[in-house]
């Protein structure tokens, strides 16, 4: 399996597409990886058929990328170096990088800490930034806590027992949520979660420097990725667009319309108008 060995661990990457195409780093969010992180990996390959040269990379302590134990090294300014290192590892040169919740929150840093290596921007679901990160602190505070305690498998068991999942149960999703939580390794996990959660992204007024070109993509009634956060990204970063999709599963209901979408916006085309079941804001 290919991996790239930087800051200490190996790192598991996949390649999709021609090298020539134009470069697009893919980055999961938080518990996800290649294999799990909705069709991640599969949307790759749709992506990359688009005309985009497409990687893709398990973040530290996520899928078959390696961990290390301190939650320090779950930082964002930490994980943005982990991107960073990948980027040069694999020899990709300011592509575009597109995140989804902790991916996001990742290439925001990278982007603060290391603009020259970065082309573009698409930002999915992106972290919480403002007074509503305490609802998410608890929420996943409380899962890595009963990580912790009681092991992963009895941790997926409750949380999924939990009322709030009843209309993913009646949706039928229940047991692959169940299933998601329970493959994920305690000694990695818990510090990542931990390490996330330590400390906030970084100032709201230092959104305004980063400057690329960036798409930001998000939906309403979600919590740990709440609409409010693409909405100060968008009016912060001189050059971002937002799209507001109309349900939170929108995206995973359209995956050829997403593919589309990011795959215009790495090639560099007008995406204003591609989705039309999404409210955009230029």
């Amino acid at each position: 399996m290919p991996t790239l060995h930087a800051r200490g661990i190996d790192f598991y990457y996949e390649e999709h597409g021609r090298a020539g195409d134009p470069p697009l780093l893919m980055a999961h969010g938080l518990l996800g990886s290649i294999a799990e992180a909705g069709r991640f990996g599969e949307r790759a390959a749709d992506i990359a058929a688009l005309g985009v040269h497409v990687v893709c990379y398990d973040a530290r302590g996520h899928g078959r990328s390696g961990y290390t134990t301190h939650r320090v090294d779950y930082s964002w300014t930490s994980l943005a170096e982990d991107m960073h290192e990948v980027l040069r590892g694999l020899d990709l040169d300011r592509p575009t990088i597109y995140g989804g919740s902790m991916g996001a929150g990742t290439a925001l840093m990278l982007a603060l800490v290391h603009p020259e290596r970065v082309g573009r921007l698409i930002l999915q679901s992106p972290p919480p930034l403002g007074s509503d990160i305490r609802a998410a602190r608890r929420m996943l505070g409380a899962l890595a806590t009963l990580y912790q305690l009681v092991g992963t498998e009895l941790a997926a068991r409750i949380v999924t027992s939990l009322p709030s999942m009843r209309r993913l149960e009646r949706q039928g999703a229940a047991g692959g949520m169940r299933t998601f939580l329970a493959r994920q390794r305690r000694a990695a996990i818990v510090p990542a979660i931990r390490g996330v959660l330590a400390n906030r992204l970084m100032a709201p007024e230092r959104f305004a420097e980063i400057a690329h070109p960036t798409l930001i993509l998000t939906h309403p009634d979600d919590v740990i990725h709440p609409l409010e956060s693409g909405e100060t990204l968008h009016r912060a970063m001189p050059h971002a667009k937002l799209a507001v999709a109309p349900s939170a599963t929108y995206w995973q209901e359209h995956p050829d319309e997403l593919s589309q979408l990011v795959a215009a916006f790495a090639r560099c085309e007008e995406v204003a108008a591609v989705s039309l079941g999404v409210r955009h804001a230029g």
